[in-house]
């Protein structure tokens, strides 16, 4: 089977993705007299919705850009990678809900959990996306490096692994626990890149 439907399929889903998250964040409406004081305050109120929408914005980033990765290296799909696909779009496209919910209760144990558990669940499907075409290896692209694929695979563990993490770190400080989150995009975007130009 061709690959590129299921490219395309996939690049839509995920843009859709990325606009609700950005839509959940609202223009305060300002009671009484409007002056840059209450402008600012209304903007300060916003500052959990913005600080989770930035996270979760790397986050899908970050999955896409890897998606990409992925498909690039394989030169054919199947059935099986079709349904894994689908596997990860379905908890990708869940990520607004829990996105909304922790900036609705930016400072409660039970969000901060919430939206690491869901987290989780997206990165380990990214995980076992990795897997399948591992396993399958008749879909990668003549000459790849398996043994350099299984090495990316558990790098890949990192987010899942953090995102669990901070999942359990949300019920002794919330604020720990976003800043467990937040390492995940840092390494993929930063230090990753880093180490790529190193080699």
């Amino acid at each position: 089977m061709e690959k590129t439907r299921l490219e395309a399929f996939s690049d839509g889903v995920i843009a859709i993705i990325i606009t609700l998250l950005v839509l959940e964040i609202k223009v305060p409406h300002i009671e009484g007299e409007v002056t840059s004081s209450t402008i600012a305050a209304a903007l300060i109120k916003l500052t959990p919705k913005i600080l989770s929408w930035a996270l979760s914005f790397f986050m899908v980033l970050i999955m896409w850009v890897n998606h990409h990765r992925i498909f690039h290296e394989i030169k054919q799909s199947d059935n099986g990678l079709m349904w894994m696909n689908g596997l990860l779009l379905f908890f990708m496209s869940f990520v607004p809900f829990p996105t909304a919910f922790m900036g609705d209760y930016f400072d409660r144990s039970a969000s901060m959990f919430f939206f690491g558990i869901c987290m989780g669940l997206t990165a380990l499907a990214f995980v076992l996306l990795r897997l399948y075409i591992l396993k399958n290896s008749h879909l990668l692209k003549d000459g790849t490096d398996k043994e350099n694929y299984s090495k990316l695979i558990k790098l890949s563990l990192i987010g899942p692994v953090m995102y669990f993490l901070g999942s359990g770190i949300a019920f002794m400080n919330v604020y720990a626990a976003y800043a467990v989150y937040a390492i995940v995009p840092v390494y993929f975007i930063f230090l990753q890149q880093k180490k790529k130009i190193e080699e």
